[in-house]
């Protein structure tokens, strides 16, 4: 389907739609004044002709006749019995097998290009296509799957021809042509739908489509001023409130960018201190690794990511890394991560080890993010430490020889 097919809106057919749903606001004795037509005449096809049913307004029936092809004055006499059918609706009503009728299960979102989709697809809910067929749709309501359900009816080009065809050799251009089927299985899709071909069909009378349009545009006023004036007195409190809140945001506007810049200067301080406090520590992580390691053990790959870190790389004695590097307060979970592999080469192995980093209060101290503690009083036995007077020396002459 198309989704790029533009829509096209019916608003004269919107307005008879809406205007037919408020006739009932009018009196019955204006109504029959505006009215154009007074009545029904029923054309139903004969093997020779028709059968005519002449009904008043309330659908009762005044006169049923049948007119001969073979008599083309056979109507025109029967016009001339009953004035009061030129003032009527001339219906042709197709009869079971001159048409088609079926219901459609379509997607709800069919409905806004519905005769696009379905004259597109005609070809699988009928035997013909879009081009060999008059066809008209009926809305039918949603199902309560969420499907919007059609009724399609469809008769043949050539046979519909046919029949108007046949009623103008008696004289007659009908108003309507229906499908009796239809009716009777859906009543209340009688009225919405005509077969007749657009070029055949006529223009009612200009004052009563004037009266009519004057009517419907008086409701219409009618009806918008019944909506639109508590809308426009809410519209007047709103504005009113809607002013005091502006002279309280002009008041609050300066606070706000006050706010914004103290949050901005906090953010980026913040930020300054991850970075301080984050950097040393991986600095001295390095540190320490290249301290556990000998001169006979070399890594080829190093990563490091959210306090994890995998080595790989070869040495004399592999196995033993585990408990060198466990020993390590900055070490922990260390785990080789693939069994070791003796190099051919180098006739060292070849090993992968995954651990977990941990940044002792100890190296933050070194690198200056957290303050020294005091020395400790007692040693390990519980005896004040004494540092010799000697290492006291060295230690001060250290910041000097480097």
């Amino acid at each position: 389907m198309n989704l790029d097919t533009t829509i096209d809106f019916d608003l004269k057919g919107f307005f008879q739609w809406w205007a037919g749903e408020l006739a009932f606001l009018v009196p019955k004795s204006l109504r029959q004044h505006l009215r154009e037509r007074h009545g029904s005449v029923i054309f139903t096809p004969l093997a020779q002709g028709f059968a005519v049913d002449f009904l008043d307004d309330e659908d009762n029936l005044i006169v049923r006749r049948s007119v001969d092809l073979n008599q083309p004055d056979s109507f025109r006499q029967l016009n001339n019995q009953y004035p009061a059918m030129e003032k009527a609706d001339l219906v042709l009503r197709l009869s079971a097998g001159q048409a088609l009728h079926k219901q459609l299960y379509l997607p709800v979102a069919a409905q806004e290009n519905l005769q696009q989709v379905v004259g597109f697809e005609l070809d699988r809910y009928t035997p013909f296509n879009a081009e060999q067929v008059y066809f008209a749709l009926v809305p039918l309501g949603n199902t309560e799957h969420a499907q919007l359900r059609v009724l399609l009816i469809a008769v043949p080009k050539s046979r519909l021809d046919e029949q108007l065809a046949n009623l103008a050799s008696l004289g007659v251009l009908p108003h309507k042509v229906d499908f009796a089927p239809a009716i009777t299985e859906f009543p209340q899709a009688g009225n919405a739908y005509n077969l007749l071909p657009d070029r055949f069909r006529r223009q009612g009378s200009k004052l009563t489509q004037s009266l009519q349009w004057l009517v419907s545009t008086v409701l219409l006023l009618l009806l918008l001023a019944v909506m639109v004036w508590p809308v426009w007195l809410e519209g007047q409190a709103v504005e009113s409130l809607q002013t005091r809140i502006k002279q309280l945001e002009k008041q609050n506007r300066v606070v706000d960018e006050q706010q914004r810049e103290i949050d901005a200067l906090h953010a980026e301080t913040q930020k300054l201190i991850d970075i301080k406090q984050q950097s040393p520590a991986l600095l001295t992580v390095l540190n320490e690794l290249s301290r556990l390691l000998n001169d006979e053990t070399w890594l080829t790959h190093l990563h490091f990511s959210d306090n994890h870190m995998q080595i790989q790389g070869q040495s004399p004695a592999a196995s033993a890394l585990i408990s060198t590097l466990e020993a390590a307060e900055v070490f922990s979970n260390v785990s080789f991560v693939s069994p070791l592999t003796q190099d051919k080469t180098s006739g060292r192995e070849r090993f992968q080890i995954s651990m977990t980093v941990d940044t002792p209060v100890s190296m933050l101290q070194a690198d200056g993010a957290v303050p020294a503690p005091q020395p400790d009083p007692e040693n390990l036995d519980g005896e004040p430490q004494q540092m010799p007077e000697t290492e006291q020396q060295d230690n001060a002459e250290e910041p000097g020889d480097e």
